[in-house]
């Protein structure tokens, strides 16, 4: 095939893992506050890219439907602004809700290195070994499980999580609700520094 031609089909394709612009406003929304990439450099923002396409995907129409969404600043592009996942899915239908999702799923995931709190860490990996390995394998690690990845991911969004799902403001299923009913604030904080050191 002839240099002319092979131009034209990768400028009519686009580059391999950047997604149409169908989403290209999106991605600039999502970039503000979970970074480029996906990749959060924030305590209060996950991480996004590598998590499982369904997951993705569930999690924001989780948001359409009411699930309660924190005000955090932009951490890139206009850092003076501020986001509200509440707000930004407002505006997405159905078809860019799966173009984001497939896009932030096939970039790699990194967990972000963090400070934490050793004796704690070692408190909740036996916390999630007796209550959440089940549903939640290879210590939160696995992008395909319901919960999609825990590990490594920021220690205040992790904890902000658990806290919403045992105060009965997240959407859980009876197990998730089982699993946490009977724990203390210790033990959520516990939890959060234990998959915050899997690094």
């Amino acid at each position: 095939m002839k240099l002319k031609a092979l131009l034209a089909m990768s400028l009519m394709l686009g580059p391999l893992g950047v997604a149409s612009a169908n989403v290209d406003g999106p991605l600039k929304t999502c970039a503000a506050c979970h970074g480029e990439q996906g990749v959060s450099s924030h305590t209060d923002i996950p991480t996004i890219a590598g998590l499982a396409e369904a997951n993705i995907g569930d999690q924001l129409r989780t948001y359409l439907d009411g699930r309660p969404a924190k005000t955090v600043k932009h951490v890139s592009g206009d850092t003076s602004k501020q986001g509200n996942m509440s707000e930004v899915v407002k505006g997405l239908n159905e078809a860019q809700i799966d173009e984001l999702a497939a896009h932030f799923a096939a970039l790699p995931y990194t967990a972000m290195k963090q400070p934490f709190d050793a004796a704690k860490a070692a408190a909740g990996q036996k916390l999630h070994k007796a209550s959440c390995e089940k549903c939640h394998s290879g210590g939160g690690s696995v992008a395909e499980d319901e919960s999609s990845i825990l590990a490594g991911q920021p220690k205040g969004y992790l904890l902000t999580s658990l806290q919403e799902y045992q105060g009965g403001k997240r959407t859980a299923d009876k197990n998730m609700t089982k699993a946490l009913s009977g724990m203390s604030s210790a033990d959520l904080e516990a939890l959060a520094e234990f998959y915050a050191s899997q690094q």
